[in-house]
């Protein structure tokens, strides 16, 4: 089983659980209003993928009253869909691999792609680099991608310090071919252990991937618990990037 169908099977599996457990707020989403605010539109197209059951459009909804939302989501559980048609039934829900949706998209769509704690479960660097090439195709002009990944921090490395360990001696075996910061992180249910893939990037790898494809960074640094930005990796808990899409490079 390859690591899209297993990520399937986890979040169809525990979508009842994420739909009963996972209903406050994100701290990030204030980040989400924060730039929608900023752009001073009365209309917005939003895309997001990996999304859940769809809770984010609900704060949005509530914070932003006096802003016409148009929201898109993508994700490859279709049990997670169930929840979010359900308790969201005006918005658009796609049940798809992102790589195979995002390439039907017309140009110039989006006023803003979001990824929340999701991209980092994109498995390899062609589909990375294959994705940012889209982004930038299916972005308006200055529109913005808002991105929050996990970070490498110190409570990080001490709970899944056997999986660190693992990773670093996969890459030995493989002859460094296994990217040392691709991990399978357990998840723990009473009867038995799954795991999901993640990547954990570097601030440096974010801003490599930026460069590539001509996205200017309105925002790149880490992140700690109560969302403050830090400069310490090692306190923080996800790093946060944004980037925007300019005609003037």
């Amino acid at each position: 089983m390859n690591i899209k169908n297993e990520l399937k099977n986890f979040y169809d599996n525990e979508a009842k659980k994420y739909h009963q457990t996972r209903q406050k707020p994100r701290t990030d989403w204030k980040r989400i209003l924060d730039e929608i605010e900023k752009s001073w539109k009365k209309e917005v197209k939003i895309l997001e993928f990996w999304c859940g059951w769809g809770r984010c459009i609900k704060y949005l909804e509530k914070n932003l009253k006096w802003i016409k939302i148009n929201y898109t989501w993508v994700d490859i559980s279709n049990e997670l869909l169930k929840y979010a048609k359900k308790d969201n039934p005006k918005h658009k829900f796609i049940c798809d691999d992102i790589s195979n949706y995002i390439t039907d998209i017309p140009q110039e769509s989006y006023d803003f792609i979001i990824w929340i704690a999701s991209f980092q479960h994109i498995p390899t660097q062609w589909e990375k680099i294959f994705l940012m090439k889209h982004f930038y195709r299916t972005l308006k002009y200055w529109g913005k991608i808002i991105m929050i990944n996990w970070s490498l921090s110190k409570r990080f490395l001490k709970k899944f310090k056997k999986t660190i360990i693992n990773s670093f001696l996969k890459c030995i075996i493989t002859l460094w071919k296994h990217k040392r910061r691709n991990l399978s992180i357990p998840w723990k249910n009473w009867w038995e252990i799954k795991k999901r893939f993640y990547h954990i990037f570097s601030i440096s790898e974010l801003e490599t991937l930026t460069k590539e494809w001509w996205f200017l960074i309105d925002k790149l640094t880490y992140i700690d618990k109560s969302w403050q930005e830090i400069v310490d990796r090692k306190k923080s808990n996800n790093t946060i990037l944004i980037w925007a899409k300019n005609i003037f490079i």
